[in-house]
């Protein structure tokens, strides 16, 4: 990140700070839309606190990007003010037809690619309009974090959930934090905001019993032990562990054994980076009562991605806005999750061999088997814990209603820097065959008709191959 691309960002924080301020007099009514994932609960959240504290009256809606036919109907909707978080970019013309054409006020926080039509009662902030990459650099729940300190210091409090959102949406890399990320966690760990150490990074560490923690384990899957529980009472029982022990209570001399024991369990993959940077590193958590719920910002994150992809965002919302009482639900619905997300890579671990390879990138058709909320994610989840080759992208397909297809891709960093944009090419392709498409360079997502899955597999390899981010040459398919 640049000097000239950090004050790019300042000046349209300002900016969008300026703006959402000169609402906060109590008259204005505002209505939040937000993305259902970790980024999108962390950003509404953080937003709330703020206008909660200015007794601004607002509601909040969850949804996945919405389609102009839907953004039509919100704008018929009695209110002074829409803000979009996490999503809208994409959506700026239909933003424009419906809503601003009545008048009202439009905020956009957002870090994925778009179009970005001026108006005059429209502010956005978007990292990609500073030369910044929002697949890398900024979540939204940072962005959103950096408006709302511009207003009041005493937001700044909040920096543990912006971080939260960032790790949720995988911009706390193997290398760790860049951009607008790495110097908001870097300036909270300094004020005593964020804690940060090392050890093994497994979700589960502060709250559960060792050997769940273990067979629990999705990021990293580690073969022979998740979803194992023998396995994982042999494994604590030969190092004379407490079963009934946390991580956390643990020395760093027992953590570190334990490291060394999944290591040596899980053969070749000891030695792949990405397994091995998943399982153990840098470690963040937060040392503000402000969260209600776990101060380890990884667990966090994953308790609000859980209740995003298993429909209840209004748990995780409630959580992140300090309502204590809604943590034992939002913490069953935690565990539901990585109990289902378990079962889902168990499957995929059986399907590795059945992959399609392409010139430029590898999928498989899962049908029904895996649910669409739940598929990317698992694809991420395969990619850290070493199980899926690197060397270009992956493809996921599954039903995803009556005649349609969801597609889930996902990239490494590596890939981006070489011009391999899976953003870009989604979102052609899949307006090629009738559907959508969005995302960041390392992660997006589209919907098609069913019919036209193997029309959209050629216009695919054609938007590679066209925008010059095929990441090989040309093989036979296998």
């Amino acid at each position: 990140m640049s000097r000239a691309e950090l004050r790019m960002f300042q000046h349209a924080t300002e900016k969008a700070a300026v703006f959402l301020k000169s609402k906060l007099d109590g008259n204005t009514r505002i209505k939040i839309i937000s993305h259902m994932d970790a980024d999108g609960i962390a950003s509404a959240a953080i937003l709330a606190r703020c206008l909660y504290y200015y007794n601004v009256p607002f509601t909040v809606q969850f949804t996945l990007p919405l389609e102009p036919d839907k953004i039509a109907e919100l704008a018929k909707e009695d209110h002074d003010m829409f803000v979009f978080l996490d999503q809208g970019s994409s959506q700026i013309e239909a933003i424009h037809k419906f809503i601003l054409a009545k008048h009202a006020n439009v905020l956009v926080i957002d870090h994925h690619p778009g179009l970005f039509i001026e108006h005059p009662n429209l502010v956005y902030l978007n990292p990609h309009t500073c030369g910044l990459n929002g697949g890398r650099d900024v979540s939204t729940s940072s962005s959103t974090y950096s408006v709302v300190e511009q207003i009041d210091l005493r937001f700044r409090a909040l920096a543990g959930l912006a971080a939260a959102g960032a790790i949720g949406d995988r911009q706390e890399f193997l290398t760790g934090f860049t951009g607008i990320n790495e110097s908001l966690v870097k300036r909270a760990i300094e004020l005593g905001l964020i804690y940060q150490s090392e050890g093994l990074k497994l979700v589960g560490r502060t709250m559960d019993p060792v050997v769940e923690c273990l067979r629990l384990s999705t990021r990293p899957y580690i073969v022979g032990l998740s979803g194992n529980l023998g396995a994982c009472r042999s494994l604590i029982d030969a190092l004379g562990i407490s079963h009934s022990s946390t991580l956390c209570d643990f020395g760093s001399d027992v953590e570190r054994r334990l490291a060394d024991a999944i290591f040596a369990r899980v053969g070749p993959l000891a030695t792949n980076e990405d397994f091995n940077r998943t399982l153990w590193g840098k470690l963040y958590a937060t040392t503000t009562d402000d969260l209600a719920g776990p101060r380890d910002l990884r667990e966090y994150a994953t308790m609000l991605d859980a209740c995003g992809n298993l429909g209840k965002p209004e748990v995780g919302f409630a959580v992140a806005v300090g309502d204590k009482n809604a943590l034992t639900d939002a913490l069953a619905v935690a565990s539901s999750y990585r109990e289902q997300m378990l079962k889902v890579l168990d499957g995929l671990v059986k399907k590795l061999g059945s992959f399609k390879v392409l010139s430029g990138f590898r999928y498989f058709y899962f049908g029904d088997t895996i649910s669409p909320s739940l598929i990317g994610e698992a694809l991420s989840l395969a990619i850290e814990s070493g199980l899926l080759p690197t060397d270009k992208p992956v493809l996921g397909l599954v039903d995803a209603g009556e005649n349609k297809i969801k597609i889930s891709a996902r990239s490494v960093p590596r890939l981006a820097m070489l011009g391999v944009d899976i953003g870009r090419a989604l979102a052609e392709a899949a307006a090629k065959v009738g559907g959508h498409g969005s995302g960041h360079d390392v992660a997006a997502a589209a919907r098609i008709p069913r019919e036209r899955m193997d029309e959209f597999i050629d216009k695919l390899l054609q938007a590679f191959s066209e925008t010059g981010g095929n990441p090989d040459t040309p093989e036979e398919p296998s």
